[in-house]
């Protein structure tokens, strides 16, 4: 009969255990050995540190590179939103030259003896076929009557046909219900123009053997008593056959209808009223 082991023996065998791993743990003589548990731990637990280590480092820089992303975007935005203003600033700086260049050849224009010009800017217009006008900012309040030429440095461009205290509406030269007096500059062939709802124009005159040329230049003769004299009309682009004793030609407008920004209405006459005779004053009478 096999006798079960003693609880004693059991004890007397992990104490020798435990001490053997003792004496097996402990450092040798020499300090550059370290004792076996101690190197175990260092083993097992080095790994483990690295890993701690890397993972707490890389959160750190992801939290980091996300605030500085954060800090980039609004950096960035403020930037774009600098360069939008700045773009915008050089466009209407760009506009503000563009037209002083235009003002200042209103400035240059050599009107009519005795004539002043307003300067005004077209607010919209109507650019159906029965009625071409456009429509200005200025009106009775800056002196602008109905009947007043209108014209840009590169000719004429119609009359006022009606003005309200701050806006006035004009009638163009190519509106079919206008009729410009006008005459050929070298020939001195005098006829009308007028509009026929398109960009061109039309010059009609009694046939008298003068011949018509493309190229020839039309000037206002003044004979309507709207437009001063000596006004560039157009440029006769083709002429046309004779009918009932009338030659007709199609002229190109000196005034670009279609892109008008600024205009000049030219006001009434400023000739200056003659001074008053001067009355003499009476003479002294003698005393008696």
């Amino acid at each position: 009969m096999i006798e079960k082991p003693n609880k004693a023996n059991w004890l007397v065998f992990a104490s020798v255990l435990v001490g053997h791993l003792l004496l097996v743990s402990l450092p040798a003589d020499s300090p550059a050995h370290s004792g076996f548990v101690r190197s175990l731990i260092m083993d097992f637990l080095t790994p483990a540190e690295r890993l701690v280590n890397r993972s707490v480092s890389g959160l750190g820089g992801v939290w980091t590179n996300y605030f500085a992303l954060l800090e980039t975007r609004e950096e960035n935005l403020r930037l774009q939103a600098e360069v939008d203003r700045l773009r915008m600033e050089m466009q209407l700086n760009r506009e503000a030259v563009l037209e002083a260049a235009r003002l200042r050849r209103f400035l240059e224009l050599d009107l009519p003896a005795g004539s002043e010009g307003v300067v005004a800017r077209v607010t919209g217009g109507d650019p159906s076929v029965s009625q071409r006008t456009v429509m200005l900012d200025k009106g009775r309040g800056a002196g602008i009557e109905p009947g007043s030429p209108v014209i840009t440095p590169d000719g004429i461009v119609g009359r006022v046909i009606y003005t309200s205290h701050f806006s006035s509406i004009v009638q163009l030269v190519t509106d079919p219900t206008s009729a410009v007096g006008a005459l050929v500059q070298t020939s001195r062939v005098q006829g009308i123009i007028r509009g026929n709802g398109t960009r061109e124009l039309v010059f009609e005159h009694s046939e008298d053997g003068t011949d018509l040329l493309p190229g020839d230049i039309l000037v206002t003769s003044g004979t309507e008593r709207i437009y001063p004299k000596g006004l560039p009309v157009g440029v006769i682009a083709s002429v046309g056959s004779v009918t009932d004793l009338v030659s007709t030609a199609l002229v190109e407008p000196s005034a670009d209808l279609g892109k008008l920004e600024e205009i000049m209405v030219l006001g009434v006459s400023t000739r200056s009223l003659p001074e008053p005779e001067e009355i003499p004053e009476p003479a002294d009478e003698p005393e008696p």
